[in-house]
């Protein structure tokens, strides 16, 4: 193969590998609806922690499906908030499985519950899986294991 040849092919060969980079680099790239959706279901976690170490009921509402169960987890809800003046809550998502429309979230959480400043925190910590559905708009559909609601009535 003669040398001009070569050059020309190792110099096309190096031109696209310069521009395949460049494409790889620019800020317009394309998300997958897939990777939308799994940030929307980071996102409704960490709102609903949130909202519930900022004691935000309407908020943590908003995230709820109306659902007849829902009734007990707003009425833990609402004793937390009004037998703890703070609440510290740090949430770890260890697993998300999505069939469809049904997203569970296993977590792992730990808080500590604060009646007054003058009192000790209560702390505690667990596992559970917060059952989530939608594709749009993410919204808590169930809560099951050791859940940090509800520390007032333990």
């Amino acid at each position: 193969m003669p040398r001009s040849l070569l050059s020309f092919l190792s110099l096309s060969l190096l031109l696209v590998v310069v521009l395949s980079g460049c494409q790889f680099f620019s800020s317009d790239k394309k998300v997958s609806k897939d990777h939308e959706r799994f940030e929307r279901i980071v996102q409704a976690v960490e709102t609903l922690r949130s909202a519930y170490e900022q004691q935000k009921f309407d908020t943590i509402q908003k995230l709820l499906l109306p659902l007849e169960g829902f009734q007990q987890l707003e009425g833990q809800i609402r004793r937390d908030f009004s037998t703890y003046a703070t609440v510290s809550l740090r949430v770890a998502i260890e697993r998300i499985y999505i069939k469809g429309e049904l997203i569970n979230v296993n977590v792992r959480w730990e808080g500590a519950w604060q009646r007054s400043p003058e009192e000790a925190p209560e702390v505690d910590q667990g596992h559970g899986v917060w059952v989530w559905k939608g594709t749009k708009d993410i919204l808590l559909a169930g809560v099951e294991g050791a859940m940090p609601f509800g520390k007032a009535d333990r």
